[in-house]
C-alpha cells in the first residue's frame, strides 16, 4: 500500500521554484507527496497568512489520501496558528504529526488540547538534504509505518552537521565519528514524553500551550545559528520557569558545531551552572535536533533511561 505525506508549512514557505530534486528521496522509498498550497507561497516572511496555513493543515487532516503531516522545516512563528486551530479534527482524524524545531509549537499544542501522540522527527528538508541518513529513515519507519511499540534507542556510526548548502560541492555531506551519547548525570527514570525545541517550547511559557512538564522526560534540542551564550540563556530561564527536579529525566539533541561547542567544556560548563542540585538522570549528544542523523520521538509516548546499561528505550500507546 503506497503511503501518502502531506507536506506542510506553519511559518516559512519553501522555494516557489520547484525543483527536480523535492522530495526525491521520500518518493524514492515508495511514499507519495501531497503539497499544503500554501506550502511554497509567501506572504511576507510567512508561508500564506494565518488562516491560510491553519486551513491548510486542517485540509491535510480531513484528505482521505493522506496517510502522514510532515513538516518541510520550521522557522519562527507556528505560534501564531495555535489559537486558530481545530483540535477535534486532530483528535478526529489522528494523523501522524512529525517536525521538529519552530513546528514543535504546533506538535505541543496538538498533544496537549487533542490527546493524540505527535512526533519530533525528521522534516521535509531532512531528507531532501544531500545523501540522508539511513539512520534517520529506519527510526521514522519504525515508529511511523511499522508502527513498533517498543524502540531501543542505539546512537548512530556517523553524524553530519556541516553548511553544504553554502559550499560549492553542495552535492555531498561532511561526515564526522559520533562519539555517541554522553551522560551528564546518571541514574535511571521512566515517564511520559515531552519533546521540543528550546527556544519554542520558552515560547509558549506562560500560555495555556504550554505543557505540564512534572514527572515527565523532557527532550529538548535547539537551532544551529544559536550561539553558546543564547543557549545558556535560554536553559536559565527554563529553569526558572519550572523546578527541574519535578522532572523525571533530561534528554538534550547533539547541539551543531556552528553553536560553538566545539569544545565540550563549553557545553558542560552551562549544565554544570543550570543543573547545578538537579538530581535527575540527564543525557545529551543525542541523535536528534538540527542535525544529522536523527531518530524520531513520540511526544505523549514513554521513555525509559538507564546510564548503568545504557539504555534509552521509547514505548508509544
Amino acid at each position: 500500500m503506497t503511503i501518502t505525506i502531506g507536506m506542510f508549512a506553519t511559518s516559512s514557505p519553501l522555494s516557489p521554484k520547484r525543483k527536480k530534486s523535492d522530495f526525491a528521496y521520500l518518493r524514492s522509498k515508495g511514499f507519495e507527496i501531497v503539497e499544503a498550497k500554501n506550502l511554497r507561497k509567501k506572504t511576507g516572511h510567512s508561508a500564506g497568512s494565518i488562516m491560510e496555513r491553519v486551513e491548510e493543515i486542517h485540509k491535510l487532516l480531513k484528505n482521505k489520501k493522506v496517510d502522514i503531516l510532515m513538516a518541510y522545516w520550521g522557522g519562527a512563528n507556528t505560534n501564531q496558528l495555535l489559537n486558530y486551530l481545530d483540535y477535534s479534527l486532530f483528535a478526529k482524524f489522528n494523523k501522524p504529526i512529525i517536525g521538529f524545531s519552530d513546528t514543535t509549537a504546533l506538535l505541543l499544542s496538538v498533544n496537549k488540547f487533542s490527546g493524540i501522540t505527535t512526533f519530533l522527527g525528521p522534516a521535509g528538508i531532512t531528507f531532501d538534504k544531500p545523501s540522508p541518513f539511513e539512520y534517520t529513515f529506519d527510526y521514522f519507519k519504525k515508529i511511523l509505518i511499522e508502527k513498533e511499540k517498543d524502540i531501543l534507542i542505539e546512537d548512530s556510526k556517523e553524524f553530519a552537521d556541516d553548511q553544504y548548502f553554502l559550499r560549492k560541492d553542495s552535492n555531498h555531506r561532511i561526515k564526522n565519528k559520533n562519539g555517541g551519547r554522553k551522560v551528564f548525570r546518571g541514574g535511571s527514570a521512566r515517564g511520559k514524553i515531552i519533546a521540543g525545541n528550546l527556544q519554542t517550547l520558552l515560547v509558549l511559557s506562560g500560555t495555556k500551550f504550554f505543557p505540564d512538564l512534572r514527572g515527565k522526560i523532557l527532550f529538548i534540542e535547539e537551532a544551529e545559528e544559536e550561539n553558546t551564550q543564547m543557549i545558556h540563556r535560554f536553559f536559565t530561564q527554563l529553569s526558572q520557569i519550572i523546578d527541574l527536579n519535578t522532572l523525571a529525566g533530561i534528554c538534550i539533541g547533539r547541539f551543531s558545531s556552528q553553536s560553538g561547542f566545539s569544545n565540550t567544556d563549553s557545553e558542560e560548563m552551562i549544565y554544570e551552572d543550570v543543573f547545578k542540585g538537579i538530581k535527575i538522570p540527564i543525557l545529551y549528544n543525542l541523535d536528534f535536533g538540527h542535525t544529522d542523523p536523527m531518530f524520531t520521538i513520540p511526544i505523549g509516548g514513554e521513555a525509559i533511561i538507564d546510564t548503568d546499561k545504557n539504555i534509552l528505550e521509547i514505548k508509544i500507546n
